[in-house]
């Protein structure tokens, strides 16, 4: 499946030395030259937005150097309101910061650039419950799946545009109802340097399972949804592709806790989407359902009675026209938005929020066995390789040598073929229901 990496692409190849920590990425909206190879560059570029600056979106982001070597970073930090403030960081080998909210304004984005080549980063809410990686470009088009609009509920898409000319989009939804333009959401101006915060709720009014898709008919966009389900925040980063084929690699089914597949198609077409359920020992029957044009479905995985309540399942999602789709976990309490993995070559794990993981999972997507090299970074770094089956997913956990204890640790986890996903999930009780996207690229 070939989307674009949620973060800036890890395109070096991972030796099983402990000299192989890094990775390139794809050219970025203001045309900054932006990639963490393995040669020299002189500027990387991310780009981060869905933050706010106050209240309960509230969120910083934390940035960390995986370089052998210093690295500066050039800050800039834009508001909904249109003030901006610089800062500038100094970040030693392997170590991370953090970048708090500005002063003013409501919700803000921020740039990164820094001179070289490592630099990676997360954007969290203030509890660090929801992570999402910063990107390293813009797109003209974007989709987002699962947001709810319904009472209790508070979702929204913010658009973030850090180049020097004004943008342009426009918004359209998908919801059970059927698909909506509303007129306010057309011709939207972002200026330059500005974020712009739709509040879905206002013109989407009691939808419970809306997709997006962002259409920039001038310029490029940053883009992110933030979802405010009850007691729950969570990011939603979103493609700017469709797919007939979606993982999910770590999808809890224990009791007490909820998990669904929430499904958009935002084409002319039906969908007829199917979801098979590993969940060994137990033989799962798949899931089935038919998403009529520019309409939204869903898949329910936990609470059902067809599959067992036990630990973790592996959900394939496969659907007959190319369809946006999100993973939506949790309790009664409120439910939070995480994306489809990415099969890569190379995926960095590392504990922004300070909580470490209760999983850390290897999927092999292909049809051949697959060495997986994982190295945990340091001053001095290890590594080790462990051979995953064809279809299988295997925690990475305290095994083959590899650290049982994932708190305050970084990794970089790579295979020499695209067949590998890297799930990583946060510790909560029930199990499971925190799903974390690993930075993937290459």
């Amino acid at each position: 499946m070939s989307r674009r990496p949620l973060v800036l692409v890890l395109g070096a190849v991972i030796a099983v030395t402990a000299a192989a920590t890094s990775v390139t990425h794809a050219a970025n909206p203001s045309e900054v030259a932006s990639s963490i190879s393995a040669g020299p560059v002189e500027s990387t570029a991310l780009y981060c937005t869905g933050l706010g600056a106050s209240g309960s979106p509230a969120g910083h982001v934390v940035v960390l150097n995986t370089a052998d070597h210093t690295r500066e970073v050039a800050v800039e930090i834009d508001t909904d309101i249109g003030t901006t403030q610089t800062r500038h960081l100094v970040l030693a080998a392997h170590r991370s910061t953090s970048v708090s909210p500005p002063p003013s304004g409501h919700w803000y984005g921020i740039t990164l650039i820094a001179n070289g080549r490592g630099i990676v980063a997360d954007e969290l809410n203030a509890p660090g419950t929801a992570q999402a990686p910063c990107l390293n470009a813009g797109s003209t088009i974007w989709y987002a799946s699962g947001l709810d609009t319904t009472v209790g509920s508070r979702a929204y898409v913010t658009l973030y545009n850090p180049s020097s000319t004004s943008a342009v989009v426009n918004v359209t939804a998908e919801t059970a109802s059927g698909f909506s333009a509303p007129a306010p959401y057309q011709g939207v101006a972002i200026p330059a340097h500005r974020v712009v915060t739709l509040d879905l709720g206002t013109r989407i009014v009691n939808q419970a399972n809306v997709g997006i898709r962002v259409r920039a008919i001038r310029g490029e966009v940053v883009s992110t949804a933030v979802q405010q389900a009850g007691t729950v925040t969570s990011f939603n980063a979103g493609s700017s592709e469709l797919a007939r084929t979606d993982w999910f690699p770590r999808v809890t089914t224990v009791s007490g806790s909820l998990a669904r597949i929430l499904i958009t198609n935002p084409s002319d077409a039906t969908a007829s989407v199917k979801a098979t359920i590993g969940l060994a020992p137990y033989t799962v029957a798949p899931q089935s359902v038919t998403v009529a044009p520019y309409s939204t479905g869903s898949i329910v995985i936990t609470p059902n009675s067809a599959v067992p309540a036990h630990g973790y399942a592996t959900v394939r999602l496969y659907s007959s026209v190319p369809v946006a789709a999100s993973l939506a976990t949790g309790t009664a309490s409120g439910e939070s938005l995480s994306v489809p993995a990415v099969a890569s070559t190379l995926y960095l794990v590392s504990d922004f929020a300070g909580r470490g993981f209760d999983a850390m999972t290897a999927t092999n997507v292909g049809d051949r066995p697959l060495s997986v090299t994982v190295t945990v970074l340091g001053a001095i770094a290890t590594s080790r390789v462990i051979t995953v089956a064809p279809g299988a997913t295997i925690d990475l956990r305290g095994r083959d040598g590899v650290p049982s204890t994932l708190r305050g640790r970084s990794f970089l986890i790579g295979a020499n073929r695209r067949d590998l996903i890297v799930a990583t999930t946060l510790p909560t009780t029930p199990r499971g229901i925190a799903v974390v996207s690993a930075l993937n690229g290459g």
